[in-house]
Protein backbone atom coordinates (compact mmCIF):
# COMPACT_ATOMS: atom_id res chain seq x y z
CA UNK A 1 0.00 0.00 0.00
CA UNK A 2 0.91 3.19 -1.26
CA UNK A 3 -0.32 6.55 1.25
CA UNK A 4 0.21 10.11 -0.15
CA UNK A 5 0.38 12.84 2.32
CA UNK A 6 1.31 16.75 2.48
CA UNK A 7 4.58 16.93 2.78
CA UNK A 8 7.61 16.74 3.37
CA UNK A 9 8.22 14.16 6.37
CA UNK A 10 6.82 16.33 9.66
CA UNK A 11 4.30 17.93 8.72
CA UNK A 12 1.01 17.42 10.60
CA UNK A 13 -0.50 15.99 7.52
CA UNK A 14 2.29 13.34 8.14
CA UNK A 15 1.30 13.09 11.78
CA UNK A 16 -2.02 12.39 11.03
CA UNK A 17 -1.24 9.35 8.03
CA UNK A 18 1.27 8.24 11.32
CA UNK A 19 -1.41 8.10 13.51
CA UNK A 20 -4.12 6.20 10.88
CA UNK A 21 -1.38 3.65 10.92
CA UNK A 22 -1.02 3.34 13.88
CA UNK A 23 -4.52 1.53 14.25
CA UNK A 24 -4.29 -0.89 11.43
CA UNK A 25 -3.26 -4.38 11.45
CA UNK A 26 0.32 -4.99 11.54
CA UNK A 27 0.08 -7.25 8.57
CA UNK A 28 -0.92 -3.96 6.20
CA UNK A 29 1.37 -1.73 7.88
CA UNK A 30 4.58 -3.68 7.30
CA UNK A 31 4.73 -2.86 3.96
CA UNK A 32 3.45 1.06 3.80
CA UNK A 33 5.01 3.00 1.55
CA UNK A 34 4.25 6.91 2.33
CA UNK A 35 4.61 9.46 -0.69
CA UNK A 36 4.93 12.82 -0.10
CA UNK A 37 3.62 15.28 -2.14
CA UNK A 38 3.51 19.22 -2.47
CA UNK A 39 -0.67 19.45 -3.09
CA UNK A 40 -3.93 17.56 -1.81
CA UNK A 41 -4.23 18.21 -6.03
CA UNK A 42 -1.47 16.28 -7.32
CA UNK A 43 -1.88 13.48 -4.80
CA UNK A 44 -5.62 13.15 -5.92
CA UNK A 45 -4.45 12.83 -9.52
CA UNK A 46 -2.08 10.35 -8.80
CA UNK A 47 -4.38 8.30 -6.52
CA UNK A 48 -6.98 8.03 -9.56
CA UNK A 49 -4.23 7.01 -11.88
CA UNK A 50 -3.35 4.37 -9.43
CA UNK A 51 0.03 5.62 -8.40
CA UNK A 52 -0.85 5.57 -4.98
CA UNK A 53 -3.63 3.47 -3.18
CA UNK A 54 -4.84 6.13 -0.48
CA UNK A 55 -4.25 9.61 0.47
CA UNK A 56 -4.62 11.39 3.71
CA UNK A 57 -5.32 15.61 3.55
CA UNK A 58 -6.70 18.38 6.06
CA UNK A 59 -10.24 19.07 5.21
CA UNK A 60 -11.18 21.50 8.82
CA UNK A 61 -9.16 23.21 11.19
CA UNK A 62 -11.16 24.34 14.65
CA UNK A 63 -9.52 28.26 14.17
CA UNK A 64 -9.71 28.30 10.44
CA UNK A 65 -12.66 26.31 9.14
CA UNK A 66 -12.50 24.21 6.08
CA UNK A 67 -9.50 23.67 4.05
CA UNK A 68 -10.44 25.33 1.21
CA UNK A 69 -8.10 23.69 -1.13
CA UNK A 70 -8.99 19.79 -0.12
CA UNK A 71 -12.99 20.31 -0.08
CA UNK A 72 -12.22 21.87 -4.10
CA UNK A 73 -10.39 18.75 -4.59
CA UNK A 74 -13.31 16.49 -3.24
CA UNK A 75 -16.13 18.80 -4.41
CA UNK A 76 -14.56 18.26 -8.20
CA UNK A 77 -13.18 14.49 -8.00
CA UNK A 78 -15.33 11.83 -8.66
CA UNK A 79 -14.30 7.93 -8.13
CA UNK A 80 -12.73 8.80 -4.71
CA UNK A 81 -13.97 7.76 -1.50
CA UNK A 82 -13.32 8.98 2.23
CA UNK A 83 -12.75 5.88 4.89
CA UNK A 84 -11.76 7.27 7.93
CA UNK A 85 -10.71 10.53 9.54
CA UNK A 86 -7.76 11.87 11.91
CA UNK A 87 -7.55 14.75 14.79
CA UNK A 88 -3.94 16.32 14.86
CA UNK A 89 -3.50 18.78 18.32
CA UNK A 90 -2.08 21.48 16.68
CA UNK A 91 0.80 23.46 18.04
CA UNK A 92 3.78 25.75 16.76
CA UNK A 93 7.08 27.12 17.65
CA UNK A 94 9.47 29.54 15.86
CA UNK A 95 12.71 27.95 15.16
CA UNK A 96 15.75 29.48 13.43
CA UNK A 97 18.77 27.72 12.39
CA UNK A 98 20.60 29.23 15.66
CA UNK A 99 19.88 31.23 18.04
CA UNK A 100 18.99 34.70 17.27
CA UNK A 101 17.35 37.60 19.07
CA UNK A 102 13.29 38.02 17.92
CA UNK A 103 13.86 42.37 17.19
CA UNK A 104 16.48 40.79 14.41
CA UNK A 105 14.37 38.56 12.45
CA UNK A 106 13.24 39.85 8.84
CA UNK A 107 11.36 37.19 7.50
CA UNK A 108 8.97 34.45 9.01
CA UNK A 109 7.69 31.85 6.80
CA UNK A 110 5.07 28.90 6.84
CA UNK A 111 2.04 27.62 5.62
CA UNK A 112 -0.58 30.20 5.21
CA UNK A 113 -2.96 28.10 7.46
CA UNK A 114 0.18 28.02 10.27
CA UNK A 115 0.00 31.71 9.98
CA UNK A 116 -3.44 32.40 9.89
CA UNK A 117 -3.45 30.85 13.77
CA UNK A 118 0.02 32.60 15.03
CA UNK A 119 -0.48 36.03 13.61
CA UNK A 120 -1.61 37.74 16.67
CA UNK A 121 1.44 36.47 18.23
CA UNK A 122 3.73 37.44 15.48
CA UNK A 123 2.22 40.77 15.71
CA UNK A 124 3.11 41.30 19.05
CA UNK A 125 6.39 39.56 19.01
CA UNK A 126 7.78 40.09 15.78
CA UNK A 127 6.59 43.03 14.04
CA UNK A 128 9.26 44.30 11.97
CA UNK A 129 9.18 40.74 9.94
CA UNK A 130 7.82 40.01 6.68
CA UNK A 131 5.62 36.82 6.48
CA UNK A 132 6.66 34.56 3.85
CA UNK A 133 4.22 31.64 2.29
CA UNK A 134 5.72 28.08 2.33
CA UNK A 135 4.17 25.10 0.86
CA UNK A 136 3.82 23.38 4.60
CA UNK A 137 4.85 24.22 7.62
CA UNK A 138 7.35 21.07 7.67
CA UNK A 139 8.68 22.78 3.96
CA UNK A 140 9.05 25.97 6.23
CA UNK A 141 11.61 24.11 8.37
CA UNK A 142 13.25 22.28 5.72
CA UNK A 143 14.10 24.80 3.61
CA UNK A 144 15.26 27.19 6.35
CA UNK A 145 17.82 24.04 7.26
CA UNK A 146 18.61 23.82 3.97
CA UNK A 147 20.21 27.33 3.72
CA UNK A 148 23.72 28.50 4.13
CA UNK A 149 23.97 30.57 7.24
CA UNK A 150 24.00 33.62 5.18
CA UNK A 151 21.07 33.20 3.90
CA UNK A 152 19.47 31.93 6.93
CA UNK A 153 20.21 35.30 9.02
CA UNK A 154 17.28 36.86 10.40
CA UNK A 155 15.14 34.21 8.78
CA UNK A 156 12.67 32.16 11.12
CA UNK A 157 10.31 29.44 10.27
CA UNK A 158 6.66 28.87 12.46
CA UNK A 159 6.73 24.49 12.05
CA UNK A 160 5.72 21.84 14.47
CA UNK A 161 8.24 21.21 17.01
CA UNK A 162 8.49 17.97 15.45
CA UNK A 163 9.69 19.65 12.57
CA UNK A 164 12.12 21.54 14.19
CA UNK A 165 14.18 18.41 16.01
CA UNK A 166 13.77 17.00 12.74
CA UNK A 167 15.83 19.14 10.96
CA UNK A 168 17.73 20.43 13.37
CA UNK A 169 16.68 23.92 14.28
CA UNK A 170 16.99 26.08 16.85
CA UNK A 171 13.75 27.00 18.81
CA UNK A 172 12.94 30.32 19.52
CA UNK A 173 9.49 30.13 21.18
CA UNK A 174 7.59 27.66 22.05
CA UNK A 175 3.10 27.30 21.67
CA UNK A 176 3.28 30.26 20.02
CA UNK A 177 -0.57 29.70 18.23
CA UNK A 178 -3.35 32.41 19.07
CA UNK A 179 -5.69 29.72 19.94
CA UNK A 180 -4.32 27.45 22.73
CA UNK A 181 -6.24 23.52 22.02
CA UNK A 182 -6.57 24.28 18.43
CA UNK A 183 -7.05 20.96 16.41
CA UNK A 184 -6.97 20.08 12.76
CA UNK A 185 -9.27 17.14 11.39
CA UNK A 186 -7.49 14.94 8.24
CA UNK A 187 -9.14 12.45 6.00
CA UNK A 188 -8.09 9.56 4.49
CA UNK A 189 -9.17 8.72 1.17
CA UNK A 190 -9.24 5.98 -1.78
CA UNK A 191 -10.29 5.37 -5.02
CA UNK A 192 -14.36 4.70 -5.18
CA UNK A 193 -14.98 0.75 -3.59
CA UNK A 194 -15.82 -0.31 -0.34
CA UNK A 195 -17.72 2.15 2.14
CA UNK A 196 -16.85 1.17 5.95
CA UNK A 197 -19.28 -1.09 8.03
CA UNK A 198 -21.73 1.13 10.37
CA UNK A 199 -20.58 1.40 14.01
CA UNK A 200 -23.19 3.39 15.62
CA UNK A 201 -20.45 6.37 15.60
CA UNK A 202 -20.38 7.15 12.49
CA UNK A 203 -20.39 10.73 10.01
CA UNK A 204 -20.97 11.19 5.77
CA UNK A 205 -19.67 13.36 4.43
CA UNK A 206 -21.35 14.90 0.54
CA UNK A 207 -21.32 17.97 -1.50
CA UNK A 208 -24.84 19.51 -2.83
CA UNK A 209 -25.75 22.27 -5.56
CA UNK A 210 -28.55 23.65 -4.70
CA UNK A 211 -32.20 22.63 -6.94
CA UNK A 212 -32.42 26.54 -8.37
CA UNK A 213 -31.29 29.94 -8.09
CA UNK A 214 -34.36 31.05 -6.15
CA UNK A 215 -35.36 32.01 -2.18
CA UNK A 216 -35.22 29.21 -0.26
CA UNK A 217 -33.52 26.96 -1.83
CA UNK A 218 -30.53 26.07 1.15
CA UNK A 219 -33.41 26.00 3.31
CA UNK A 220 -35.65 23.28 1.14
CA UNK A 221 -31.86 21.71 1.33
CA UNK A 222 -31.56 21.65 4.79
CA UNK A 223 -34.98 20.81 5.52
CA UNK A 224 -34.07 17.13 3.84
CA UNK A 225 -32.13 16.72 7.05
CA UNK A 226 -33.98 18.11 9.75
CA UNK A 227 -37.20 16.24 8.34
CA UNK A 228 -35.46 12.94 9.01
CA UNK A 229 -33.75 13.73 12.01
CA UNK A 230 -30.29 14.31 10.85
CA UNK A 231 -27.60 16.94 12.49
CA UNK A 232 -25.14 18.51 10.76
CA UNK A 233 -21.53 19.34 11.96
CA UNK A 234 -20.23 21.13 8.80
CA UNK A 235 -21.63 23.32 6.00
CA UNK A 236 -19.85 25.38 4.14
CA UNK A 237 -20.18 27.09 1.02
CA UNK A 238 -17.60 27.05 -2.12
CA UNK A 239 -17.78 28.40 -5.56
CA UNK A 240 -18.77 25.80 -8.36
CA UNK A 241 -15.94 28.35 -10.05
CA UNK A 242 -18.22 28.61 -13.64
CA UNK A 243 -19.65 31.90 -13.26
CA UNK A 244 -20.41 34.52 -10.17
CA UNK A 245 -23.12 33.28 -7.54
CA UNK A 246 -22.87 29.61 -7.75
CA UNK A 247 -21.59 27.36 -5.18
CA UNK A 248 -21.67 24.15 -3.65
CA UNK A 249 -22.34 22.91 0.13
CA UNK A 250 -19.84 20.54 1.09
CA UNK A 251 -21.77 19.11 4.43
CA UNK A 252 -20.82 16.88 7.43
CA UNK A 253 -23.95 14.95 8.68
CA UNK A 254 -24.07 12.97 11.58
CA UNK A 255 -24.65 9.27 10.96
CA UNK A 256 -23.97 6.45 8.25
CA UNK A 257 -25.83 5.83 4.61
CA UNK A 258 -26.84 2.34 6.38
CA UNK A 259 -29.22 4.11 9.31
CA UNK A 260 -32.25 5.15 7.69
CA UNK A 261 -32.36 8.49 8.79
CA UNK A 262 -29.50 9.31 6.89
CA UNK A 263 -30.67 7.11 3.36
CA UNK A 264 -33.96 8.92 3.13
CA UNK A 265 -32.10 12.42 3.68
CA UNK A 266 -30.02 11.05 0.52
CA UNK A 267 -33.11 10.07 -1.30
CA UNK A 268 -35.13 13.01 -0.73
CA UNK A 269 -31.52 15.33 -1.87
CA UNK A 270 -31.37 13.53 -4.78
CA UNK A 271 -34.69 14.07 -5.78
CA UNK A 272 -34.97 17.63 -5.31
CA UNK A 273 -31.02 18.86 -6.09
CA UNK A 274 -29.40 18.90 -9.60
CA UNK A 275 -25.89 17.40 -8.06
CA UNK A 276 -25.44 15.19 -4.85
CA UNK A 277 -21.71 14.32 -4.84
CA UNK A 278 -21.11 11.21 -2.08
CA UNK A 279 -17.51 11.18 -0.91
CA UNK A 280 -18.46 8.86 2.14
CA UNK A 281 -19.76 7.07 5.54
CA UNK A 282 -16.80 6.27 8.19
CA UNK A 283 -16.21 6.24 11.62
CA UNK A 284 -16.19 9.23 13.82
CA UNK A 285 -12.61 9.75 15.24
CA UNK A 286 -14.17 10.54 18.10
CA UNK A 287 -16.30 7.61 18.91
CA UNK A 288 -19.56 9.65 20.07
CA UNK A 289 -22.66 8.26 18.89
CA UNK A 290 -25.88 10.32 17.88
CA UNK A 291 -29.07 9.68 19.41
CA UNK A 292 -31.99 10.72 17.55
CA UNK A 293 -35.44 10.02 18.79
CA UNK A 294 -37.61 7.75 19.02
CA UNK A 295 -39.27 8.45 15.41
CA UNK A 296 -35.90 8.78 13.54
CA UNK A 297 -34.93 4.86 14.89
CA UNK A 298 -34.63 2.45 11.95
CA UNK A 299 -37.37 0.32 13.43
CA UNK A 300 -39.39 2.99 13.08
CA UNK A 301 -38.43 3.36 9.32
CA UNK A 302 -38.75 -0.27 8.83
CA UNK A 303 -42.56 -0.62 10.45
CA UNK A 304 -43.57 2.58 7.85
CA UNK A 305 -41.98 0.85 5.28
CA UNK A 306 -43.75 -2.49 5.97
CA UNK A 307 -47.36 -0.63 6.98
CA UNK A 308 -47.14 1.31 2.89
CA UNK A 309 -46.45 -2.41 1.39
CA UNK A 310 -49.44 -3.57 3.33
CA UNK A 311 -51.47 -0.76 1.81
CA UNK A 312 -50.32 -0.81 -1.32
CA UNK A 313 -50.71 -4.95 -1.79
CA UNK A 314 -54.76 -3.80 -0.89
CA UNK A 315 -54.82 -1.84 -4.84
CA UNK A 316 -56.59 -3.30 -6.88
CA UNK A 317 -54.86 -4.51 -10.31
CA UNK A 318 -55.34 -2.30 -13.15
CA UNK A 319 -55.86 -5.43 -15.10
CA UNK A 320 -59.09 -5.88 -12.94
CA UNK A 321 -60.85 -2.68 -13.55
CA UNK A 322 -63.08 -3.21 -16.87
CA UNK A 323 -63.49 0.37 -19.04
CA UNK A 324 -62.30 3.01 -15.69
CA UNK A 325 -59.36 3.96 -14.49
CA UNK A 326 -58.41 2.94 -10.99
CA UNK A 327 -59.49 5.81 -9.09
CA UNK A 328 -63.58 5.69 -10.81
CA UNK A 329 -66.26 4.21 -9.22
CA UNK A 330 -65.85 1.32 -11.35
CA UNK A 331 -62.18 0.40 -9.39
CA UNK A 332 -64.31 0.25 -6.50
CA UNK A 333 -67.10 -1.71 -7.28
CA UNK A 334 -64.49 -3.97 -9.08
CA UNK A 335 -62.75 -5.00 -5.73
CA UNK A 336 -63.26 -8.52 -4.31
CA UNK A 337 -66.52 -8.65 -1.92
CA UNK A 338 -64.79 -9.77 1.63
CA UNK A 339 -65.09 -13.40 2.79
CA UNK A 340 -68.45 -13.49 5.00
Amino acid sequence: MRYGFLGPETTFTHQALLQALEVMPREFTDTVEQVPFAAVATATTDLLAGEIDALIAPIENSVEGGVSGTLDVLAATDSITIVAEQIVQVTFVLAARAETALDDLRVVSSHPHAQAQVQGWLRENVPGANVATASSTAAAARDLASMSSEEAHGRAAVCSPLAAAHFGLTVLAEQIEDNSGAQTRFVLVTREGRIPARTGADKTTLVVQLPHNRSGALLETLEMFSSNGVNLSRIESRPIGDFLGRYSFSIDAEGHIEDRRVAASLRALHRICPVVHFLGSYPRIDGQAPEPREEFADATYDQAHAWIEKLTAMVTPASEVEGAGTGSPAAVDARPEPDA
